[in-house]
C-alpha cells in the first residue's frame, strides 16, 4: 500500500514536467486504452478469478510463453496478460479476440499509475494468485504483490548473460525476486550455474522452442493459405548444387557473400521490407557480381541465383528447407532469433560477432551447430563445411515442463 501511494504521487508530480515530450504522450495514450476496452477490464468486474497471470515486454518474451498460454486456454483456464511494450499489443489483441471470455489484458501503467483505479494499477486489477514474470521486468510492484497472502511468483526464461560476462554479482533487486519465486526456469545452463552460486535453484528450458516447433509442423497448411508460390520458390533453389538462407538480413550482411559463386542458390529475407532497403540489397549484391531479383506473392517465375523475399511472417518456417542458415543482426545492435533455424533443423548456423545479448546463441552453441563469422573469409569457410546433425526437438520435454509450470 505504501509503495502504491508513493508511486501514484510521484507519477502525478513527474507528469507536470514531462507532459510535452512526444514519447511520453504516446506512452500515456497507450496506457489509457486500458480504461476504454472491454478486454482490459479486470475479471473482478464480472466476479471472476483468473487461473494465471503472465507479464512480458517484447514480442520475443510473448513468444516464449505463447504455447503455455494457448494450452492453458484450451484447457478452459482464465488468463491475465500484462504487457509492457506496445510492440506486442497486436498479438495480445488477436489472442483476446480468439478467447474473449477467458482473457483479460493490461498495458502495464507507468505514466498513468493510479492506486484508486483498477485499470491503472496492476495490484488492484489482477485476480490470479499465480504470476509468471518473463525475463526482466522486475518492477517493485510485482515484488510487493509476491509478498501477498497465497500469491505465487514464478520466473521464466531467466538470463544473467550480461551480468556474467561483466563478472558482476546479482543485483539486490534480482536477488529479492529470486528469493520470493516458487519456481525458476533459466534460459541456459550457464545461467542456472550462475544463480546457484548465489543459492538459487531451478531448471533450464526454453518454451519458445515449442512455439517454433508447432509452426514447423503446421507449415504446409499455413503456406497453402498465405504463401501459394512457396513450392515453386523451393523448387528453383533446389536446382542449385548448394543452397543458403540469410534470415533477418541487413544490408551490412551482404559483403559476407563475396566468395559465394553462382552455383549456390541463396534466399535473402530482409529484416526491413521498405522499398529503399530492398533496392539497397540489390545494389550491394550487384557490387559483388551476384545477380538477384526481388520476389513476392505475385512472383510466378524465378531465374536468379539470389532471391530477395519481400514478404513478412514466413521466415521461421522457411528455415526448415535449409541445412545452412545465416542469421542477421550480428553486425548491428544484436543478432536476431537463432532458435528459429535451430528448431527447424538447420545443422549449420552462423551470425556476426554481436551476440552478447543472445542466450539463443548459447543454446545453439551447446548443440555444436553455431559459428561466429567476422568477415567473408570466415563466412566462406563456414559455408564450405557440411552441416552437422541438427538438433532434434522433443515435444515430450515441453509437455513435462508445461505440467510442472501450469499444471495442465
Amino acid at each position: 500500500m505504501i509503495y502504491s501511494l508513493v508511486h501514484t504521487i510521484l507519477i502525478k508530480f513527474v507528469s507536470l514536467f514531462v507532459f510535452w515530450i512526444p514519447e511520453v504522450v504516446e506512452r500515456k495514450k497507450f496506457e489509457l486504452r486500458n480504461l476504454k476496452e472491454k478486454g482490459a477490464q479486470s475479471f473482478k468486474e464480472e466476479k471472476q478469478v483468473a487461473d494465471f497471470c503472465f507479464e512480458f515486454s517484447s514480442e520475443g518474451e510473448f513468444a516464449q510463453i505463447a504455447s503455455l498460454v494457448e494450452d492453458a486456454l484450451k484447457a478452459g483456464k482464465r488468463v491475465e496478460l500484462v504487457m509492457f511494450s506496445p510492440s506486442v499489443e497486436k498479438q495480445v489483441l488477436a489472442l483476446y479476440n480468439k478467447y474473449p471470455e477467458q482473457i483479460r489484458y493490461l498495458r502495464y501503467p507507468i505514466l498513468t499509475y493510479n492506486l484508486l483505479r483498477s485499470g491503472l494499477c496492476f495490484s488492484k486489477w489482477a485476480t490470479a494468485q499465480t504470476l509468471f514474470l518473463v525475463r526482466y521486468d522486475f518492477f517493485p510492484e510485482f515484488l510487493s504483490w509476491a509478498k501477498g497472502d497465497h500469491h505465487k511468483l514464478k520466473l521464466l526464461w531467466l538470463s544473467f548473460k550480461k551480468t556474467r560476462l561483466k563478472n558482476k554479482k546479482l543485483s539486490w533487486m534480482k536477488r529479492q525476486f529470486l528469493s520470493l519465486s516458487t519456481q525458476n526456469i533459466f534460459a541456459t545452463e550457464e545461467d542456472r550455474i550462475f544463480a546457484r552460486s548465489f543459492g538459487f535453484e531451478g531448471e533450464v528450458y526454453d518454451f519458445r522452442m515449442e512455439q517454433i516447433y508447432r509452426r514447423k509442423i503446421n507449415k504446409e497448411a499455413r503456406f497453402q493459405e498465405v504463401f501459394k508460390n512457396y513450392q515453386e520458390l523451393i523448387n528453383h533453389l533446389n536446382t542449385f548444387p548448394r543452397k543458403l538462407i540469410v534470415g533477418n538480413a541487413w544490408v551490412n550482411d551482404v559483403p559476407l557473400l563475396e566468395d559465394i559463386d553462382e552455383q549456390t542458390g541463396i534466399l535473402i529475407v530482409p529484416h526491413k521490407l521498405d522499398e529503399k532497403n530492398l533496392f539497397d540489397f540489390t545494389l550491394a549484391l550487384e557490387k559483388l557480381g551476384l545477380e538477384s531479383e526481388i520476389i513476392d506473392d505475385s512472383s510466378t517465375h524465378f531465374s536468379s541465383p539470389v532471391l530477395i523475399l519481400n514478404k513478412k511472417g514466413v521466415l521461421c518456417e522457411l528455415y526448415s528447407d535449409f541445412g545452412h542458415a545465416y542469421v542477421g543482426g550480428g553486425f548491428g545492435v544484436s543478432v536476431h532469433s537463432i532458435l528459429e533455424p535451430l528448431v527447424n533443423g538447420a545443422g549449420a548456423i552462423s551470425c556476426g560477432p554481436v551476440h552478447h545479448r543472445s542466450t539463443e546463441f548459447d543454446v545453439a552453441s551447446y548443440f555444436k551447430v553455431m559459428t561466429e563469422v567476422r568477415d567473408h573469409k570466415d563466412f566462406f569457410q563456414w559455408f564450405s563445411q557440411e552441416a552437422k546433425m541438427p538438433m532434434n526437438f522433443d515435444p515430450e520435454s515441453y509437455k513435462k515442463f508445461r505440467k510442472e509450470v501450469i499444471g495442465c
